[in-house]
């Protein structure tokens, strides 16, 4: 089965629960999918990947939040080292890739999702 043909059977699967689109396809997954990259529905993948993916985008925007807002003030007494940047950057996006992941697999669970690979085996049997 096609990464297309199995993400499509996994939007089916998740807009069966009653969640919300923005929910099972946040937009920045949408955004990753329209440009070409093949990455499952946020609910279909490991905690690892979600905390990874999500930590990552979070910490860079708060990086980038607290350099804007922090690091540039001139007038401050004691200005925001790029170090002390980088370890709050750092904290801020393991906090929040952990709390997506949880979230998801606990959703997961809650709704009784096959896994990404098993997908293909679904489809192949009967309803």
């Amino acid at each position: 089965m096609s990464f297309e043909q199995r993400k499509a059977r996994a939007l089916e699967l998740l807009s069966r629960t009653g969640m919300a689109r923005s929910h099972y396809a946040p937009p920045l997954v949408r955004l990753l999918w329209k440009a070409g990259v093949q990455v499952p529905p946020p609910h279909f993948q490991s905690f690892l990947r979600t905390t990874l993916g999500a930590g990552l985008w979070f910490g860079t925007c708060w990086a980038l939040f607290m350099w804007v807002f922090f690091g540039l003030r001139a007038d401050a007494a004691t200005p925001l080292s790029p170090f002390a940047a980088l370890v709050g950057a750092c904290v801020a996006g393991g906090l929040f890739g952990i709390a997506m992941a949880s979230f998801y697999a606990r959703e997961r669970r809650k709704h009784q999702l096959p896994a990404w690979t098993a997908l293909d085996e679904q489809k192949a049997s009967p309803a």
